[in-house]
């Protein structure tokens, strides 16, 4: 843990990383510091109508236009260097530092037997589970932008309590669950908007939302969903 004395030089040193990153724009960077302004403005505007697709195309553009701006200033290259080296320093310590342990394993791993699973994880792009009859297998996966569509009228989900799982920093989730199936949702969300069995919200800010359907506690049909994002939109469907 940081002693008192050490927390007060990272606060001051983030004043001054502050200060220094502002002394920057405004009287170095003038006319980066006036886009920075304008595009603050811009993106906040449009996140006031996120719900709207325009909008949402619009807050988008703004935000990879401040982070742009943001990469080029002199204070962000030192940072990143600073941070660089600090991991490498890190790293040569702890490899000079660490013991070699040999993992205990069973030496037979005959019992193992490795499933094909539904989804793999993707940096970006998008998903599906398949649009003819499939064999269920619980879903765990997480990417960085894209999209993902799992459609559970095309399986039989087993008894007991088959588990999804996505993690996805922006982006859209679909999920479209049969009607005789009952549901447990957990969603947590930085950004976006959500659609969960009727239940809507187009501006949804720094969230964690579970929602449960009356009768999931004692159906033999039904499915947990675990859904987290930084920004994008879910949407969790009858059909």
């Amino acid at each position: 843990m940081f002693n008192h004395d050490n927390r007060n030089t990272i606060h001051y040193l983030l004043i001054a990383l502050v200060l220094f990153f502002l002394f920057e724009l405004i009287f170095i960077q003038t006319s980066t510091f006036i886009w920075l302004v304008i595009w603050s403005v811009i993106t906040y505007l449009a996140w006031q109508y996120y719900y709207r697709s325009d909008a949402r195309a619009l807050f988008w553009v703004g935000a990879v236009i401040l982070c742009i701006i943001v990469l080029n200033t002199t204070i962000f290259k030192f940072i990143l260097f600073a941070g660089i080296a600090i991991l490498i320093f890190h790293w040569y310590q702890s490899k000079e530092m660490t013991t070699h342990h040999q993992p205990q394993f069973p030496s037979n791993n005959n019992d193992w037997k490795e499933e094909k699973t539904l989804f793999t994880n993707k940096w970006f792009g998008k998903q599906e589970t398949d649009r003819n009859a499939y064999q269920w297998r619980d879903i765990n996966i997480q990417s960085i932008i894209g999209e993902t569509i799992i459609d559970l009228n095309q399986t039989v989900l087993p008894k007991g309590e088959p588990i999804i799982m996505v993690r996805q920093l922006a982006g859209t989730i679909t999920i479209i669950v049969p009607f005789d199936v009952e549901v447990s949702i957990h969603h947590s969300v930085l950004a976006g908007s959500v659609d969960l069995l009727g239940h809507s919200d187009n501006q949804i800010t720094n969230r964690t939302i579970h929602l449960e359907t009356p009768d999931y506690p004692s159906s033999n049909q039904r499915v947990k969903i675990f859904t987290s994002m930084i920004a994008g939109k879910i949407e969790v469907k009858r059909g």
